[in-house]
């Protein structure tokens, strides 16, 4: 019996999340030992922590809208191992070779499989999305290699995040709404990883992003499904990546697009499609519930937080952002964990 990678990446993701925030914290709160380094805290979130929430995901999703057969065990462990080792070693490792050897051995292990589903893909058949993932999994390999948060954050998160969203969320739509008409409108993944790649140059490219993301809105028709709430809460992640576009657009500081993206965005699709796909893939109920409403409240106060914190200087809001989101993560993995697990 195969088993799908989010049973095991997800809950390591929230673990890994709850984690590092708990350090960053105690940290930021004068309790730590003072070490890790904010660069090193960004990579951690970007390369760890949803970088192993993305391979959960794509290992089983990509390859069954490809109709590859699902990674294996020993594969699945293998990545999975290095990718705690690398995740840990942002925050605790050095900057030489054999330290970036490490934390790129999980991302080319992911590309070199995506590649694998990809090419006999698109020889049948061209999708954008299909051949979207290799290409950002690509940039993940080198925002690692180059040490660049803006890189993950612009040239692989995000992209990633939509160009499966621009697939995944007709899909989920239609599920739940008799009569669903939405759909994929063309022309969206190649101008959108462009101006992804323009944007870490000039800025105010990302309200060009912010048109081509709302004509593609648009096509998804998202008036009906976005009343129900599990639909409602991805909508939520792509409003924090159309407002933190606009405000990059309009010359808002690098810290505060970067946690805009990465918290309230990154963070509410994570936390809400995780918890769709590990009800709906144990047979339960598709609904957001109480507990998961609370999850991504915290998300949500954790984002708004980060971003009234001020620009320099030491802040109690800082700790409050961190201690917010590590506790989604973990209510996160208390709640869904067990789910994951098959129990």
């Amino acid at each position: 019996m195969k088993i799908e990678s989010w049973r095991l990446y997800f809950p390591v993701a929230t673990a890994l999340g709850g984690a590092g925030l708990g350090l960053w914290g105690l940290q930021l709160g004068g309790w730590g030992a003072g070490g890790i380094l904010p660069a090193q805290h960004g990579a951690f979130m970007i390369f760890g922590v949803m970088g192993t929430a993305v391979q959960g995901f794509l290992f089983t999703a990509y390859a069954k809208q490809n109709d590859a057969p699902l990674p294996g065990p020993a594969f699945l462990g293998g990545i999975g191992l290095l990718q705690v080792a690398a995740s840990a070693s942002f925050l605790f490792g050095g900057s030489d070779f054999g330290w970036t050897l490490l934390r790129s051995a999980p991302w080319i292990g992911t590309l070199l499989w995506a590649l694998s589903v990809a090419a006999p893909s698109l020889r049948r058949r061209w999708d954008d999305t299909t051949a979207a993932v290799p290409v950002v999994l690509g940039a993940s390999l080198c925002g690692v290699i180059l040490k660049n948060n803006d890189v993950g954050v612009h040239l692989f998160l995000i992209p990633t995040a939509l160009a499966v969203l621009d697939r995944v969320l007709p899909f989920f739509s239609s599920k739940v709404v008799p009569g669903y008409a939405g759909k994929r409108l063309p022309g969206f993944w190649g101008p959108l990883l462009l101006l992804s790649l323009l944007k870490l140059f000039v800025p105010v490219a990302s309200l060009v992003g912010l048109a081509l993301l709302g004509r593609q809105v648009w096509g998804w028709k998202p008036w009906p499904a976005a009343k129900i709430p599990m639909i409602a809460v991805i909508y939520v992640g792509l409003l924090w990546i159309g407002g933190a576009w606009l405000a990059e657009g309009l010359g808002a500081s690098r810290s505060l697009v970067l946690h805009a993206l990465g918290v309230g965005g990154m963070g509410s699709l994570f936390l809400g499609i995780s918890m769709r796909v590990a009800r709906g893939h144990s047979g339960m109920p598709v609904v957001l519930g109480r507990t998961g409403l609370g999850i991504l409240l915290l998300a949500q106060l954790a984002a708004v937080v980060r971003l009234l914190a001020p620009v320099e200087g030491n802040s109690v809001l800082y700790v409050a952002s961190a201690v917010l989101l590590g506790m989604a993560f973990l209510v996160w993995l208390l709640r869904f964990g067990p789910i994951a697990a098959g129990r």
